[in-house]
């Protein structure tokens, strides 16, 4: 079960390999970068916290797993928030990476509840390993919707601005070393 435990920790880490922030409003697309990866980067930061005090396996119960995932889904709840809010960059492919967060963030979402049911449901040590098995899956789930998100991100940064913004955003460097 430690081992369950770790790839847990371990894809959620993977989760936040790309980068996030707070404003509705279009932003340049340096500012946006910077917030973009801000934004994942503390929730990245919270959930390695969360992981991190999962990981003695001999004292995990089922209240000690529900006090990790409501820490997780109110750090996920307010990555969700913040990826809404962040808003679209000003560049041409701006609409487009704004569509693309949201679709990001309703993928989140829609996990972040398979792992509030999965937990919620966790009953004794069979429980506790049921549901260690669905969150990995909705991990896995949310890491393989934000390289989606990446990805089409980078398909309609046509002019590279966001590319270049992201590489030069301070916020960026520890997402992408």
């Amino acid at each position: 079960m430690k081992l369950a435990l770790v790839l847990v920790v371990a894809a959620l880490s993977l989760v936040a390999t790309g980068c996030g922030g707070d404003d509705a409003e279009t932003t340049s697309a340096d500012e946006w970068a910077e917030s973009f990866c801000s934004t994942v980067q503390g929730w990245t930061d919270e959930l390695e916290r969360i992981g991190e005090d999962l990981s003695d396996v001999s004292s995990l119960t089922t209240e000690s797993l529900q006090d990790a995932s409501d820490s997780a889904d109110s750090a996920t709840e307010q990555f969700v928030e913040d990826l809404r809010d962040l808003g679209a960059p000003d560049t041409e492919s701006g609409d487009a990476v704004e569509e693309e967060l949201e679709r990001l963030a309703d993928t989140v979402d829609a996990e972040r509840e398979e792992i509030r049911t999965a937990v919620d449901d966790a009953d004794g040590l069979g429980g506790i390993a049921d549901a260690i098995g669905a969150i990995g899956a909705s991990v896995g789930q949310m890491g393989t919707a934000l390289q989606e998100t990446l990805q089409a991100i980078e398909d309609a940064d046509v002019q590279g601005e966001l590319e270049t913004a992201l590489e030069n955003a301070e916020s960026c460097d520890t997402l992408t070393s």
